[in-house]
């Protein structure tokens, strides 16, 4: 039962497709707002977030992450085995920053492959121009699969 998308010292943001019902919202939000050392909690139902904002120095960032996930979890309830909430269904940190280092990488190689090309095709070298303008092509592909989901809005 992962609640929580976003955790800093003060800050925690909190997203569920329950809370879209903009009722439901308001009655975790006197609850939230109950809380030892909460200063203020906004929500938006139609992002289905939370934003509750917390004395930092007045309650450790673990032990106020304890408070909102059951404060949570016994507003909306337990979630059916199997199901994703929206932050689930989401890339994790990990599959992110590999994502990037391949980008970062992709980019690098395109720029290579481009120069590479261009310097075989004025030295004459058909052949290798058009592997290295391959090679640009391919990496392209990485990089445009990374950014899939920008790639048409």
């Amino acid at each position: 039962m992962k609640y929580i998308v976003s955790a800093v010292p003060g800050r925690i943001r909190i997203r569920d497709g329950q809370l879209r019902d903009a009722a439901r919202q308001e009655r975790l939000g006197a609850v939230l707002a109950e809380i030892d050392g909460v200063v203020e909690v906004e929500g938006n139902p139609r992002t289905g977030s939370m934003l509750l904002r917390y004395v930092a120095e007045h309650t450790a960032r673990v032990e106020m992450e304890a408070r909102v996930s059951a404060a949570v979890a016994a507003e909306l309830g337990p979630q059916p085995p199997g199901a994703q909430n929206e932050a689930g269904s989401r890339r994790t940190l990990r599959r992110w920053q590999r994502d990037r280092r391949l980008n970062t990488w992709a980019k690098y190689g395109m720029l290579g492959s481009l120069g590479a090309s261009l310097a075989l095709a004025a030295a004459g070298s058909k052949k290798a121009h058009a592997a290295t303008g391959g090679l640009f092509l391919a990496l392209l592909g990485v990089h445009m699969a990374v950014h899939r989901r920008h790639l048409f809005k």
